[in-house]
């Protein structure tokens, strides 16, 4: 049996969808039963806040693996903390109470995004020693949340780290995250976006990348999983001409700031005032992870975004 938290969000939907189509037995946390209608027939619902010690001691015992993606973005300084760094926590706890063979644990770009050595901008490297440059409350709790996992490591636990960047594309929950971004461009609601480079990946294959991580990785490394390091611009205009639409965004130079972005487009201001990032994420494809670039992404996914329902 395979735990996954956080499994009705955007990424964990689809990492449940893959484990489960690959024929594994799946327990989905859920904190709302009613969201559960996504998962597919036959996942086990367990139902839990990361806040429920008891409850979620009761979800992690018998599970052989533990898939975390449960987390907190655009909340305030206390709230977002005692959910990616408490939860977090409680769910190392549970994993060593239950005798976990392995936790996956979900990080972000954001939380190991730092001055690249080698030259202008930033890197996200999967063998950094840890911490971000980055000062916002969500990439600030995921690198105190990931810095919890690598010292449980050292006191013997089995995890690993599966880190992803800007994620897009299908997802059984649906159009969310960078999606509405794209769909908002396509209607012509994103003026300005700041022209900086960042990595970019399919939902769908971050749920393989998990899995790679889990059934190949080794204890206590951290895995990129990246498709392809764009632009903002690159990445807006192109599914503009996927889908037919007559609307372009305005690039602007690094370092710009925004007039009332829309969502997700001050990630785009963000990461400018970082230089973007490079991504080097070698370990990952060595375990076999090959996750699309953004021509076939980007198609595909304008493809799903245009499918009724």
């Amino acid at each position: 049996m395979l735990l996954v938290t956080g499994a009705t969000g955007f990424v964990g939907a689809a990492v449940v969808a893959h484990l489960h189509a690959r024929g594994h037995q799946v327990r989905a946390l859920v904190r709302d039963p009613a969201r559960a209608t996504v998962l597919p027939d036959g996942v086990e619902v367990a139902v839990a806040d990361l806040t429920d010690v008891d409850a979620l001691t009761r979800a992690v015992d018998g599970c052989e693996g533990v898939f975390h993606l449960a987390a907190a973005v655009g909340l305030s300084g206390a709230a977002v903390r005692q959910i990616n760094v408490g939860g977090t926590a409680r769910v190392v706890d549970a994993c060593r109470r239950a005798g976990v063979r392995r936790l996956v644990h979900t990080s972000s770009s954001a939380a190991i995004c730092v001055a690249d050595p080698h030259g202008p901008g930033a890197v996200v490297d999967e063998g950094a020693a840890g911490g971000t440059a980055l000062t916002d409350a969500y990439s600030t709790t995921k690198a105190e949340a990931e810095a919890v996992v690598l010292a449980a490591v050292h006191d013997g636990l089995d995890a690993v780290v599966a880190t992803v960047v800007s994620v897009y594309g299908p997802s059984p929950r649906g159009p969310q995250g960078y999606n509405t971004l794209l769909a908002a461009a396509a209607r012509g609601e994103v003026g300005d976006i700041v022209d900086t480079r960042v990595g970019w990946v399919l939902a769908e294959d971050v749920a393989a990348g998990q899995l790679d991580a889990y059934e190949q990785g080794e204890a206590g490394h951290r895995y990129v999983l990246s498709g392809e390091v764009a632009s903002f611009p690159r990445l807006l205009n192109t599914y503009c001409g996927l889908v037919g639409s007559p609307h372009r965004v305005h690039p602007v130079p690094q370092g710009s700031a925004l007039t009332d972005p829309p969502p997700f487009a001050e990630r785009s201001e963000v990461y400018g005032h970082l230089g973007g990032y490079r991504v080097v994420d070698d370990a990952a494809r060595a375990l076999g992870s090959t996750p699309r670039g953004l021509d076939e992404g980007l198609e595909l996914t304008a493809r799903w975004m245009r499918t009724p329902g």
